[in-house]
């Protein structure tokens, strides 16, 4: 079940340090074809293991004189675990919540030094938050929501006290920033020139480059996959499900191009966002339609094995066409009412526990559930599923890319704009990182967190 973005999901962490000092963006499962930057430097790592685990009363982080111990570390976090349960309606499942909550404690330590930093600059340079700004600052947020402020903290997870705490300190820290770092971040209209300049240069580059592509194709001296080995930006062949050609391959032009084309074609130079790019068709797969009737004879004879004393986790992983048979031989751990289609939700809450159930049909397909485990004080079970898919698949087709970043033309006005936005960035991580360095910060579970960041010279 996809978690539903929300104000508060986004908003929870200071807008602009937030940038540079790790905070995890989601990546969309599928990715436009374009160019990519190089990914910065981050001190962000995997869940660290913990060693055994301190005393309640031991400190684990501290920022010039503001102290943070395990106990209060850990009752933050189970307010935020209870937080997020509300906020998605699905609790964490238990084999993954142990891990969960090691990312819960970095998060946490994360926002606590941002915090104190912010709190102690703010206090050393004489910076307050006052009613005409927090004024300021709440028409901009109501107009940017479409709703009362009053409105935006009923549906904070945490309560509307803490709430109004979380936007306080967000705000205090935008106004030490506006007032003693970005008002001496400057653009010159000849930096900006300079950048017009360069990036018309580079284009023009690209361009020259995708015609000597074109000129060694036809001249035949050169293949295309020796010059996508040797040059694309992209080196793997790509499957794109055609309905999704849209989404993947952004260009009207682009996606007629490929649809047009044959098994072994070779398209034009096309534009995709912040590329050029020639596709060879490598395949073109018809769309298959959907066999209902096959499946549910399929599930049937699956359930008929089932009952007969085979494994269930061991026949989800060898015949489910969900990701979880794979994974954990169909375990979807616990979950409560709202988090599944209804006909699921429905046979899962009424199934008593460890029966193999009869079969399910729901929009994805045939279900075999048993369920596991049920507690009727959070109202949750826990339940396994084999599905047999009676969805269609649609048609395929793969590419082969030879693609080259190129930089995108845009306005002189954006390009100042974006400038201004990256030296804004780059102030604020050094003047956060003078101020830490200035309080002193030690960090006993996430050491890095108190290192210096690196910074862009």
């Amino acid at each position: 079940m996809k978690q539903k973005k929300t104000f508060w999901a986004m908003s929870a962490v200071s807008a602009v340090l937030a940038l540079s000092i790790g905070c995890d963006q989601e990546k969309s499962a599928e990715q436009p074809i374009t160019a990519q930057p190089k990914a910065a430097a981050s001190v962000e790592s995997d869940i660290v293991a913990l060693p055994p685990p301190p005393k309640d009363s031991d400190v684990v982080v501290s920022v010039g004189e503001a102290k943070l111990t395990w106990k209060e570390l850990n009752d933050v976090v189970e307010e935020q675990i209870a937080a997020y349960t509300k906020m998605t309606g699905q609790a964490i499942p238990s084999e993954q919540l142990k891990e969960a909550k090691q990312e819960f404690r970095r998060r946490q330590v994360q926002t606590f030094i941002v915090d104190q930093v912010i709190a102690a600059a703010a206090k050393k340079l004489g910076v307050t938050l006052d009613d005409d700004f927090r004024k300021q600052q709440i028409a901009e947020l109501e107009k940017a929501q479409g709703k009362s402020l009053n409105e935006l903290l009923k549906t904070f997870p945490l309560g509307e006290e803490k709430a109004r705490e979380m936007l306080d300190k967000q705000w205090l820290e935008l106004k030490l920033l506006n007032e003693k770092v970005f008002a001496t971040v400057a653009v010159t209209d000849e930096e900006v020139a300079e950048e017009v300049k360069k990036t018309q240069a580079e284009i023009k580059l690209v361009d020259e480059e995708m015609a000597n592509y074109v000129k060694q194709l036809a001249d035949k001296t050169a293949t295309f996959e020796d010059l996508v080995q040797a040059n694309s930006a992209v080196k793997q062949e790509i499957p794109v499900p055609k309905d999704r050609l849209s989404m993947m391959i952004p260009g009207e032009k682009a996606q007629q191009a490929i649809l047009n084309a044959k098994v072994g074609d070779i398209t034009e130079v096309l534009d995709v966002p912040g590329a050029k790019v020639i596709f060879k068709i490598v395949k073109n797969e018809a769309a298959k339609p959907a066999d209902e009737a096959g499946a549910q004879k399929q599930i049937e004879t699956i359930r008929e094995r089932l009952v007969k004393g085979e494994d269930f986790a061991k026949v989800a992983e060898e015949v489910s066409d969900c990701p979880s048979g794979k994974r954990d031989g169909g375990n979807l751990g616990s979950f409560g009412k709202g988090a599944m289609v209804p006909e699921f939700e429905k046979a899962a809450f009424a199934q008593p526990i460890n029966e193999i159930g009869p079969v399910v049909k729901t929009p994805f397909g045939f279900h075999i559930i048993k369920v596991t485990a049920r507690d009727e004080a959070k109202g949750t079970v826990t339940a396994s599923h084999i599905l047999i898919s009676t969805k269609s698949e649609p048609g395929t087709v793969t590419l082969l890319a030879l693609l080259k970043p190129v930089p995108q033309d845009i306005p002189a006005e954006q390009i100042k704009s974006n400038l201004l936005e990256s030296r804004k960035r780059e102030a604020a991580v050094k003047f956060f990182e003078k101020q830490k360095a200035d309080l002193g910060v030690s960090c006993t579970l996430y050491p890095e967190l108190a290192a210096p960041l690196p910074v862009a010279k």
